[in-house]
């Protein structure tokens, strides 16, 4: 198999696969091997397209859903803050397993189940 690729690229490529221990043709024979695993199965052949052709944003440098969920709590608290909201009550609050609970009822609600 004859594959061009820029050298840049091949040499980070290569670095990378060094550091976890794979050579380039290891790399290659595990991609080949998940897509001949997979070939009938197209949606984790798209979810593995989707990871490999993941690419920076060109619009600047954006959070990671990570971070940005890291600040939720906090974003709320300012908001409520600026809008003159009042902080909730902690024991007003539903559990998981009440909230659980209700997205249940509710889908089985929507099925015509209940």
């Amino acid at each position: 198999m004859n594959v061009r690729i820029d050298e840049q690229l091949r040499a980070e490529g290569n670095q990378a696969f060094e550091e976890v221990g794979w050579s380039p043709s290891q790399a290659t024979r595990a991609l080949w091997g998940y897509a001949a695993r997979n070939q009938r199965n197209p949606r984790k052949l798209k979810e593995i397209q989707r990871i490999l052709e993941d690419r920076p944003s060109l619009a600047g440098e954006q959070p990671q859903p990570s971070e940005a969920a890291l600040r939720g709590p906090q974003i709320i608290r300012d908001f409520r803050k600026k809008h003159g909201l009042p902080e909730p009550d902690p024991s007003d609050m539903a559990s998981y397993e009440e909230l659980r609970q209700e997205a249940l009822y509710e889908r089985y609600r929507e099925r015509g189940l209940l």
